[in-house]
């Protein structure tokens, strides 16, 4: 049995408690994973049976990553859900993923989603840990994101002194919220600025700038829901 396998084996067993989140009731799905540095591939086949098996078996869907990667997610040294957010799509991450079956592309997503939440986070009860080292980088800042499922997308943020957290000013037309934890910086809503403030919480209107820029290093939750 290749490496791969083995590893792919033991995030099968430990995600046992979880797997009904995880599967489809709408058909098989298989995602293979890839080592791109060893070109070792695995595919999981998420179903009425659920299975891990080795090669590419007819994937719907690929994840590439470097075996060091998948490494340091099975031993906690990093987050995979953090290591593929970007915030354009075209963005190179250290996780890429590849749609095969276009027809179900957003059921897809959404199984994706629940393996970055459920699948790729070592242990049989899943803890994600927030701290900085372990963030990725997207839109300006610092991100983990924790859920996207179901139309709410929710993840923690670390937006350093000097940055600004949706630099580009992207609006979207879903509410949104942020959750200031700590830190000390302004806040640009609409067309309004002001002080950002610990402990408090910043209600987005739909179709609306919503930017942080931080004067010390600010932590935050950032919600968004009835999104597509």
């Amino acid at each position: 049995m290749n490496e791969l396998l083995s590893i792919m084996d033991i995030l099968l067993k430990e995600a046992s408690l979880y797997l009904d989140l995880v599967k489809t009731n709408k058909g098989e799905i298989r995602i293979s994973v890839e080592l791109s540095d060893t070109g070792e591939v695995a595919t999981l086949t998420l179903g009425d049976k659920i299975e891990v098996v080795d090669g590419s078996v007819n994937p719907d869907c690929k994840i590439t990553m470097k075996r060091q990667v998948l490494k340091n997610i099975v031993k906690g040294r990093t987050d995979a859900f953090a290591l593929s957010a970007r915030g354009r799509a075209d963005e190179v991450r250290p996780i890429e993923f590849k749609i095969y079956n276009k027809e179900r592309s957003k059921e897809i997503w959404e199984t994706v989603r629940a393996l970055l939440t459920y699948f790729f986070i070592p242990g049989r009860i899943k803890v994600r840990n927030l701290r900085p080292e372990l963030a990725g980088y997207a839109h300006g800042a610092h991100p983990i994101p924790i859920l996207y499922w179901n139309g709410l997308r929710f993840g923690w943020y670390i937006v350093k002194a000097g940055e600004i957290l949706n630099k580009e000013g992207t609006k979207h037309p879903w509410p949104e919220m942020f959750i200031v934890l700590k830190g000390k910086g302004k806040a640009t809503i609409h067309d309004e600025q002001f002080e950002i403030k610990p402990n408090t919480v910043i209600y987005i209107p739909r179709n609306s700038i919503h930017q942080i820029t931080a004067e010390d290093d600010v932590e935050l939750f950032w919600m968004a829901w009835q999104t597509p």
